[in-house]
């Protein structure tokens, strides 16, 4: 394998004893496998449709109690903002609120860029909420944690389980779904689509029309189906950010099979049936765009209240 592109495919438990005492957790990315947005709601929010799964490419969350009931953020990798507009900070004073609770000393490692719709900051909530529920012994149910997941974000539900699944309403309703154990490969330019600029572009677009894809054919090898699925924030989104459409136009012409935006941009993804196959396209393309290039799979956690609960 080439050494200018990088493989995340190790498997990592959602859960584990950090090696400092405390809990490890492990918050997987997502691709919108398909993507479809009707007009804008009287709630301010867009209808959609979308097919989506979890990605072996994860944030690293940290977690361990504190004496003095304050609740700390430490950020490492790509950058967090401010401690105070973070969801992960955010997460955990939420839960906090109303509970006599010890505090938490929380450390994330970002790996998943940020704009890059692929729901690293949402995965970060809902790994949070899952940890300190464990870490300070509130034994509240999956079921329960939706209510804070969902007032901190719309995706952030989802990241609760299960995964993969079909996400409607503004996403909150979720439908577990069969995908067959996906490669693919995702690339990562270094470019970030503001999605409020994107959904505003998109408004202004005239309205797609397709009809929506039977998640039933997931089942089948994606070479049977990727070139079925569809994103329609794809065209707001390279006009709001063309050097993401030239980006997306060059992949287009040198790949062999469909190249996909998830979310509002600004990663795209190529899905394949095996890993032979994603190694392969990533070899097809220039230097330059293979240093952009990570080989993921399919996460295969279907819901984080499968996971063993780990004490250190």
């Amino acid at each position: 394998m080439s050494d200018s592109f990088r493989e995340n495919t190790v498997y990592m438990p959602p859960k584990q004893a950090s090696p400092e005492g405390g809990l490890r957790l492990y918050a997987p990315a997502k691709i919108n496998l398909s993507l479809r947005v009707g007009p804008r709601r009287e709630d301010g929010f867009h209808a959609v449709d979308s097919l989506v799964a979890g990605i072996t490419l994860y944030d690293q969350i940290d977690l361990h109690a504190r004496e003095d009931g304050k609740i700390t953020l430490a950020c490492e990798g790509f950058p967090c903002g401010p401690a105070e507009d973070n969801l992960v900070y955010r997460a955990a004073k939420l839960l906090a609120e109303g509970r006599s609770v010890a505090g938490a000393e929380i450390r994330l490692v970002k790996n998943i860029p940020p704009g890059g719709g692929l729901g690293g900051g949402s995965s970060d909530a809902a790994c949070t909420l899952a940890g300190l529920n464990d870490l300070w012994n509130l034994n509240l149910s999956n079921e329960a944690l939706r209510e804070p997941a969902g007032r901190l974000g719309s995706d952030v539900p989802m990241f609760l389980g299960p995964l993969p699944s079909r996400m409607t309403g503004r996403g909150e309703i979720l439908e577990p779904i069969d995908v067959f154990a996906f490669w693919a490969a995702l690339i990562l330019p270094a470019l970030n689509c503001s999605t409020r600029d994107v959904y505003r572009a998109f408004d202004a677009l005239p309205a797609p029309r397709d009809e929506p894809l039977d998640s039933a054919i997931l089942t089948q090898p994606p070479s049977q189906w990727r070139s079925r699925l569809v994103n329609h924030l794809a065209p707001a989104a390279f006009a709001v950010c063309p050097p993401l459409g030239e980006l997306h136009g060059r992949l287009a012409k040198l790949l062999p099979a469909p190249v996909h935006l998830t979310g509002s941009g600004s990663s795209l993804f190529v899905l394949c049936d095996d890993r032979d196959e994603a190694e392969r396209l990533v070899r097809a393309v220039p230097a330059d765009l293979q240093k952009l290039c990570t080989i993921v799979r399919q996460n295969s956690w279907t819901d984080r209240g499968d996971s063993e609960k780990i004490r250190p």
